[in-house]
């Protein structure tokens, strides 16, 4: 009896010593870097070569999720959340009950401001609301910035620079002969990313429907998605590979 009493405890000793299974970590999602070639033009329409779009990507297939993640961010950090209506109590009028309570063959009303009236309150309408408060990480949010200029390689032109290209006064037939120089069509939606503020270039693009003008530090994935061709300055464009990539 001893024998096996002492062979029981030997035995969960044993067990206690046993490692417990190791769990597996979570893998990071900042751990990939996609690379494409775009092309290169000269202000005048002429190839010059090509240059390198590498930035950071997701792993497992989870691009999507975060770039839904900023565009969510950006669409409620875009809402003025100045919506407002009345209820009853606020709309001016209707303290005096319309008609007596009984005797008048008609439904009862206490005011003449009841939202079943026109004139009336609303039930639940909107009240100002400040939407931004959905938070995301800095780093969450460059990367969503980064997949969603890396999806758009493949409709994105290299302009070597736009400095001195736009002299006074400003003229919109300026900004469609560029674009159409450079192979791009002046109807599409283009989202046109440049590094230095220009007051000419910017005045000349305002009439534009379906271009946006964003400096290098002004992407968002909004204009991305929006997007059906995207046009850089080289400068702007090796910002953005130091900004978004490795």
């Amino acid at each position: 009896m001893v024998a096996r009493v002492a062979l029981a405890l030997l035995a969960a000793g044993a067990t206690a010593l046993v490692a417990p299974l190791s769990t597996a970590r979570r893998p990071t999602t900042l751990a990939a870097t996609a690379t494409a070639e775009v092309p290169v033009k000269t202000a005048d329409g002429a190839d010059a070569g090509s240059a390198t779009l590498s930035l950071k990507i997701t792993k497992g297939e989870k691009d999507m999720y975060v770039v839904h993640r900023k565009y969510v961010l950006e669409r409620r950090n875009a809402r003025a959340g100045t919506a407002s209506t009345k209820t009853r109590a606020e709309v001016r009028g209707g303290g005096r009950k319309p008609f007596k309570q009984k005797g008048g063959g008609r439904a009862r009303q206490g005011s003449i401001r009841t939202p079943l009236k026109v004139g009336g309150g609303v039930s639940f309408g909107p009240k100002p609301k400040d939407w931004a408060n959905k938070k995301m990480n800095k780093k969450e949010a460059e990367l969503a910035i980064g997949i969603a200029i890396q999806n758009k390689a493949a409709r994105t032109t290299v302009v070597e620079s736009l400095a001195g290209k736009f002299a006074a006064p400003p003229k919109t037939s300026a900004v469609v002969g560029l674009l159409e120089g450079l192979g791009l069509d002046a109807a599409a939606k283009t989202v046109v990313v440049y590094d230095d503020e220009d007051v000419v270039f910017e005045k000349a693009a305002a009439n534009l429907p379906n271009c946006e003008l964003r400096l290098q530090d002004e992407i968002t994935v909004s204009d991305m998605l929006w997007a059906d061709q995207v046009l850089f300055t080289k400068p702007a464009l090796d910002w953005v590979n130091k900004q978004y990539g490795e």
